[in-house]
């Protein structure tokens, strides 16, 4: 009998910790013969622990139950959550903490082993092997595999590491040979059973096994449907598998499937023109990204049109530009940085990749592209060369500057055209038939020497173009410099004899003509390697942009921690031991929000990931039930409000959450009495302040002069800044923070100590000035 989700009813797989398609943890409870109709909504299982602090699961079944907090003050923001809160009432907080299937999950996957075995020798001229389990290898014209061996293991099927999804992996390869100069198709089945049945060709992905970093990464790759097959495009062998999901919404797929959507001309051009600008995504780049991380968000957000959803992606990035901005000042998380960083590479990408395939199309005779492959060459080139060290962030650009390169100067239309006007005398004929009939280079040695030089000149497209132009103008002229009997056997092949007996008598002009109208048969000639080269380039562009999105994807799943602290006075016990603590948006409702209990002393861990924090709405309040308290039914005992701004989020219970720049401002012992500051304080950087201390000042602000840079230390859980060499206090002064809540003045102030062990009031209390 199958197993079936709590939650929602769907089928489990065997052994499947989450629901694939709701998301909802497993609860260890009899199986069922069919799925439930509507179970009624059951208090979470809270992760309550007694003893150390331990990093604790979500709850487990989102209930419906009514929150009953009181009610904050700003009613339109108010609303704006309540609205939010609904959206996100049925994430699963499971899938939140922990973000991607496959990453951040378990100890470790074992390797899987083989299965079968599948070995062959190619004949001369085989370029293609294929098992009975219906795995093909084309190896294609380029790469000379007369008599080599190729091996193709299946191994087993992998259910642990990707949840909700299946990885079946093939080992392929070709004796010691691993890097290719030709393109390699590789074919792969895959169990429709096993797909999401809604989208099934977004259900299914292909990816290799980079063994340099020990992970799997996404590849070039197309689904058919109809034959239940996957094909790779690739330059090299490793381990390749296949991906099968069972949601194609799920985080997993999201971002694999980015990559294959086309952008129009228009948009492609209008991205890189907003980078080469600003060096920076602009109004359409910002409008596709909003797009990208609105994917996201829980699908009934994703689905609801209105000021909540822009809110809340609005949000989104604003928060990491925060982040990147604190990164960009020595603090903040990376990671999360990152994240903006590489989504503009990726837009990047992506440009370069769909305006990759309107220079091809402009390369095949396509005139209408021509104007659009023109202006994308010039706009990208500028951009891969100006603005991007494209050896370390490989987005494409000069890819794509190489692909313009071979639409402009050799179109098929231009070379058929010339070509017209070639066949106009005998000696003419003669050097085809010396080029092509007496020494003639296969077709295979023409991609191999137009492939050396883009990989010794793939840096600059001039160079590129003008050196293959010197290539096929001394291929035309070969004839003119050869030796005299080589010349008269390819009179004779030319079938010349009714004319001379002899050599073709030759001039100058004779020669420069023959040369310039045989480069021109050349290009047409070469057309069918120039597009095998052409294809070469957009793989390179496309797995530049996959480095990259996995760069991203990476950064996505990177982890979060967040750490909940109770501040407990030396010789004093927890006041909040047993208490269960809700973490989530402003105002949301309990059920799907991040659920955990303190232990006996006031402390609990969770670990999430960016992609997490994300999908559960960029959570940034906590709200606290003590022991004994239903946190569906009751108010909370305490609310406060947090940031998430570094890998790892420390929030002290029952104290506020400050960072360093709480200080700024201008302070006064008596504010509504007297209008003149005694203190002021600027942040400038992680370790200096402007600092100015003027009792008795008749100042209502400062310039500049009248501050003295010092140096200071920062404790965020003391609500602490030390001010070390101030001109008035050699020893040093401690600010002490304190909340609006926490004194008699209405206002936030700051009390300050001197003296051995900062013991001593300095100046009293200072209070915030408005």
């Amino acid at each position: 009998m199958g197993k079936y989700c709590t939650n929602c009813g769907k089928e489990l797989h065997t052994g499947a910790r989450f629901c694939a398609k709701c998301g909802a943890a497993v609860l260890d409870v009899p199986a069922n013969p069919v799925p439930a109709a509507q179970p009624k909504p059951v208090p979470p299982m809270q992760p309550i622990v007694e003893a150390q602090p331990q990093k604790s699961a979500p709850p487990a079944v989102p209930p419906k139950r009514k929150n009953t907090a009181a009610p904050k003050k700003n009613g339109g923001r108010n609303t704006l959550c309540i609205v939010l809160s609904v959206l996100l009432l049925i994430q699963i907080a499971a899938v939140a903490l922990y973000g991607w299937p496959g990453f951040m999950v378990g100890g470790g996957v074992k390797r899987p082993s083989v299965q079968k075995s599948d070995s062959f020798t190619l004949q001369e001229g085989q370029t293609a092997v294929s098992t009975d389990s219906g795995v093909t290898v084309d190896f294609g014209p380029y790469n000379a595999m007369d008599g080599e061996k190729v091996s193709v293991k299946e191994l087993s099927a992998d259910s642990d590491s990707i949840e909700g999804g299946t990885r079946t992996a093939y080992d392929i390869s070709a004796g010691e040979r691993t890097e290719f100069d030709g393109l390699l198709t590789i074919t792969l089945p895959y169990d429709e059973s096993e797909t999401d049945s809604t989208d099934e060709e977004g259900s299914v992905l292909a990816e290799y096994y980079n063994r340099e970093t020990g992970e799997w990464e996404l590849v070039d790759y197309t689904v058919n449907t109809t034959d239940n097959t996957v094909a790779i495009t690739t330059d090299h062998l490793s381990e390749y598998c296949t991906v099968t999901l069972k949601d194609a919404g799920s985080p997993y797929a999201l971002l694999s499937k980015f990559s294959s959507k086309r952008l129009d001309d228009e948009t492609a051009l209008a991205i890189l023109q907003e980078f080469e600008a600003s060096g920076k995504p602009g109004e359409v780049g910002d409008s596709l990204l909003r797009g990208f991380y609105k994917q996201f968000l829980p699908i009934q957000y994703q689905q609801y049109l209105g000021d909540a959803e822009a809110e809340l992606v609005h949000e989104v990035q604003g928060w990491l530009i925060d982040v990147s901005e604190l990164a960009a000042q020595g603090g903040g998380y990376k990671q999360a940085a990152n994240i903006l960083e590489k989504s503009g590479y990726m837009l990047l990408g992506v440009s370069a990749l769909s305006l990759g395939d309107t220079m091809i199309d402009a390369y095949k005779g396509n005139e209408s592209a021509e104007t659009v492959a023109a202006e994308a060459y010039k706009l990208s080139y500028n951009v891969g060369v100006a603005l991007l060290d494209y050896k370390k962030i490989t987005t494409g650009m000069v890819q794509l500057s190489m692909l313009g390169v071979i639409a402009l100067d050799y179109s098929l239309n231009k070379f058929m055209v010339a070509a017209d006007q070639t066949y106009k005398d005998a000696l003419f004929n003669v050097v085809i038939a010396y080029n092509e009939e007496i020494h003639p280079w296969t077709e295979a040695e023409w991609y191999a020497r137009i492939m050396g030089l883009y990989k010794n000149r793939g840096d600059d497209p001039e160079k590129f173009n003008a050196a293959l132009r010197g290539i096929m103008e001394n291929y035309s002229a070969r004839y003119f410099f050869d030796n005299p009997e080589e010349q008269l056997v390819a009179t004779n092949e030319a079938g010349l004899h009714a004319y001379t007996t002899g050599l073709l008598p030759e001039t100058d002009a004779a020669r420069e003509y023959c040369i310039e109208q045989y480069m021109a048969r050349l290009g047409e000639r070469l057309q069918p390697v120039l597009s095998d080269v052409a294809q070469r380039m957009r793989y390179d562009s496309l797995k530049a942009y996959s480095k990259n999105a996995t760069e991203l994807r990476q950064a996505l799943n990177a982890p979060l921690e967040f750490e909940i602290i109770e501040e407990i006075p030396d010789g004093e016990k927890s006041k909040y031991a047993g208490a269960t603590v809700v973490i989530s948006r402003p105002g949301a409702p309990v059920g799907g929000a991040w659920t955990v209990g303190l232990d006996k002393d006031g402390r609990a861990s969770l670990d999430a990931t960016i992609v997490g924090y994300i999908q559960a709405g960029l959570p940034t309040q906590l709200r606290l039930w003590n022991k004994g308290d239903d946190h569906y039914e009751d108010a909370p005992a305490l609310t406060q409000e947090f940031k998430v701004k570094e890998k790892i989020t420390v929030i002290p219970l029952g104290g506020m959450r400050i960072e360093a720049k709480w200080f700024e401002g201008y302070w006064s012992q008596d504010p509504d009495y007297d209008p003149y500051l005694d203190v002021a304080i600027k942040i400038l950087d992680e370790k200096t302040c402007a600092f100015y201390v003027g009792i008795m000042s008749r100042y209502t602000e400062l310039d500049e002069s009248k501050y003295y840079t010092c140096n200071y230390v920062f404790d965020p859980v003391g609500h602490t800044l030390i001010i070390e060499n101030y001109k008035d206090f050699p020893d040093g002064v401690m600010l002490i923070a304190c909340d609006k809540s926490e004194g008699q003045y209405g206002a936030d102030y700051i009390q300050f100590r001197k003296g051995e062990g900062y013991q001593y009031s300095a100046l009293g209390d200072v209070i915030r000035m408005e």
